[in-house]
């Protein structure tokens, strides 16, 4: 009987981790940011006024974003520049040092539909003289 005892203490347990339940979860989450993933808009909120416009057919790799607050101020959608604003002068002096390198970058410019035109204007003027490979508004559809 002690001999049946001693053999019933050594049995050993199984001390391997389901990974299953990991895995499901893992799938769920990885589908739910393929799907949310496009939805997200970067940069800073803005209100894009509403055109009838044709969508980019194909779109550089290499491209910037510009964008315009409401009130006047400009953000360079960079990772090292995010929600920092810029004047004019400083934007001028970041973006020739990013096109002088590369004048094969795309420019895509998001204006808020409250913005005087005059601050457009100042930055069409100043791509104008730094002289990208395109220049690009990024608008809203009509909604039907």
């Amino acid at each position: 009987m002690i001999l049946n005892m001693i053999s019933s203490k050594k049995r050993r347990y199984l001390t391997e981790i389901n990974v299953i339940p990991y895995v499901d979860v893992m799938l769920v989450l990885l589908v739910i940011f393929m799907v949310t993933a496009p939805f997200m808009i970067q940069g800073i909120d803005v209100e894009l006024p509403n055109v009838e416009s044709q969508p980019v057919k194909k779109a550089n790799l290499e491209n910037i974003t510009i964008s315009i607050s409401s009130i006047g101020d400009f953000y360079l959608d960079l990772e090292s520049t995010k929600n920092k604003p810029f004047s004019i002068v400083e934007l001028k002096e970041e973006l020739m040092k990013i096109l002088n390198n590369n004048n094969a970058i795309e420019v895509y410019i998001r204006a808020d539909k409250g913005v005087i035109f005059g601050e457009v204007a100042k930055l069409m003027s100043l791509l104008q003289e730094l002289k990208p490979d395109s220049i690009n508004f990024i608008t809203e559809p009509i909604n039907d």
